[in-house]
């Protein structure tokens, strides 16, 4: 008994039957159970209870699972919908693996086209790879896809942008999530990548910025508008939705996406979103994609999710690797315990995280007191919070603090970074928009305000500080110093927990509960 697998950039189609054991296995391999399934479970249990004749059969037969395959057009999930049964070809190498341990012949067809390479490009002298960098650009390259799992501070922009001028493919896209990220971006892509006529221009696509290039660095945002998509937040994050007018470009910019034969994707742990599948989706001619991530996986479980656009985890280079080779600096980090033992288990989690986190004064003075002898010590110092509340309540409190959130422009955000890594600003107070991919490498102390339930946004937020540094006056970095808390109360006490343990698996890191 055998099937076929026959695959394209994006869809893998069963050709063939499976007996009902063997599809039901394959459909929960490759799915994944949602964070919120066990209550899901009890619900469908009570109605049946109440109402045991219900003819509903998702209610009879749903084992908790959420499978990526489907089996028909009317049932597709893909924004695309697809004839047949179907899964993400991200996802084959897993499926392959399954049917062939479970005695089944397996037959792959390669559908893909070959893509031809159209651009000589090269690498400037500026790019002198580490060792495990060039480990990580071989290793891509000599693979269609993957996902690069590699801590703040390893280079990922870099090798970015030797994976592209490797390929010379046309045309490349790298996505990122916020303007001051695709500033960023544009930045080091052009810094790094040369052609025989000398420099190139890399194109830039937001909201307010529309220039198409043989390599454009584009938002999420502005993707999925042009592909008649709602952009959403991914969980607390602080950026502001685009509000601009792309009518004029936006079906320039979906013939791009749908064109493009190299994605590159800055924070994979978001591509498990709705609105990032639709970019993954729409991108048919994208032979090679790869995902960027210190932590390539998400809170709610459903992790499968990034793997189905971008394939299997390629490399794994750890904050921990890389402390031990002196490319970054290793973290103190102390966890304070806040009692709030009084406070009513009775309360929303919006009220308990008012009443402990935002306007805890004796939490708050802790801050505000240790932000300044961070700062007295030379330190330049990050604090990071979730609400706008408090860091406004935070930036009163601590003298010649500055805050920034999503709602300042990206030319003020920049003017300040800029003080930042000069060392004018010593105390800065951020939203989550300093979460991910900004370099603050003059940065040597950090204070995470804000609680949050999110390990895998803990370890980014620790990534912000742990860049080496020389200091103009001569000073090196050669640590860094963190400062989390234990909250004790409702839901902030399981969360710091979760925190905790997080930073536990970094062997480099050390860690002390006061």
């Amino acid at each position: 008994m055998g099937i076929e697998l026959r695959l394209d950039n994006n869809t893998t189609y069963i050709i063939g039957r499976l007996e009902s054991q063997t599809y039901q296995g394959l459909k929960k391999q490759l799915g994944y159970r949602p964070e919120n399934a066990v209550f899901m479970l009890r619900q469908i249990a009570e109605k049946k209870k109440y109402n045991p004749t219900a003819r509903n059969s998702y209610e009879k037969e749903w084992d908790g699972y959420i499978s990526t395959i489907c089996w028909n057009a009317t049932s597709c999930r893909c924004s695309i919908k697809k004839q047949g049964t179907h899964f993400p070809t991200g996802l084959a190498s897993k499926a392959v693996k399954f049917l062939r341990n479970s005695g089944i012949d397996v037959k792959i067809t390669d559908c893909r086209n070959y893509v031809t390479k159209s651009l000589e490009l090269y690498m400037s002298e500026e790019f002198e790879p580490r060792d495990y960098q060039q480990e990580v650009i071989d290793l891509s390259c000599g693979t269609d896809r993957g996902i690069i799992k590699i801590c703040t501070g390893g280079g990922k922009t870099a090798i970015s942008a030797a994976i592209m001028a490797n390929r010379g493919v046309s045309p490349m896209i790298f996505y990122v999530t916020s303007i001051d990220l695709l500033t960023q971006a544009k930045s080091e892509l052009e810094k790094f990548i040369k052609s025989n006529n000398g420099d190139i221009e890399v194109g830039e696509l937001s909201g307010l910025r529309k220039n198409i290039k043989d390599i454009t660095v584009m938002t999420v945002q502005t993707a999925v508008r042009s592909l008649g998509g709602v952009w959403k937040k991914f969980d607390d994050e602080d950026i502001k939705a685009e509000k601009e007018d792309i009518s004029q470009i936006k079906k320039d910019v979906k013939e791009l996406i749908q064109s493009s034969k190299l994605m590159i994707c800055d924070e994979v742990q978001h591509w498990a979103a709705e609105t990032c599948q639709i970019i993954s989706d729409n991108s048919y001619q994208a032979r090679y994609r790869y995902g960027l991530s210190a932590t390539p996986f998400r809170d709610q479980g459903d992790d499968i999710l990034i793997d189905s656009c971008f394939g299997k985890v390629i490399v794994d280079i750890s904050a921990s690797k890389l402390i031990k080779l002196d490319f970054l600096v290793k973290p103190k980090i102390t966890f304070i315990p806040i009692d709030n033992a009084n406070v009513s288990k009775k309360l929303s989690y919006a009220n308990i995280y008012k009443e402990c986190i935002v306007y805890n004064s004796v939490r708050n003075n802790i801050i505000a007191t240790l932000a300044q002898n961070m700062a007295n010590d030379g330190r330049g110092v990050l604090i990071l919070c979730k609400q706008i509340a408090h860091g406004k309540l935070l930036e009163k409190l601590i003298p010649e603090s500055k805050f920034l959130h999503g709602s300042h422009s990206a030319k003020k955000r920049k003017e300040h970074l800029d003080k930042m890594r000069s060392g004018e600003a010593n105390i800065t107070i951020a939203s989550t928009i300093f979460d991910e991919g900004v370099d603050c490498r003059p940065l040597d102390g950090l204070i995470l305000a804000g609680s949050g339930k999110s390990p895998t946004r803990a370890l980014q937020r620790v990534g912000r500080v742990l860049r080496p540094y020389t200091y103009p006056n001569g000073r090196i970095k050669h640590e860094a110093m963190v400062v989390d808390f234990m909250d004790n109360c409702k839901y902030m006490d399981s969360h710091s927990k979760k925190r905790l343990k997080m930073y536990q698996s970094e062997p480099e890191f050390d860690v002390e509960i006061m």
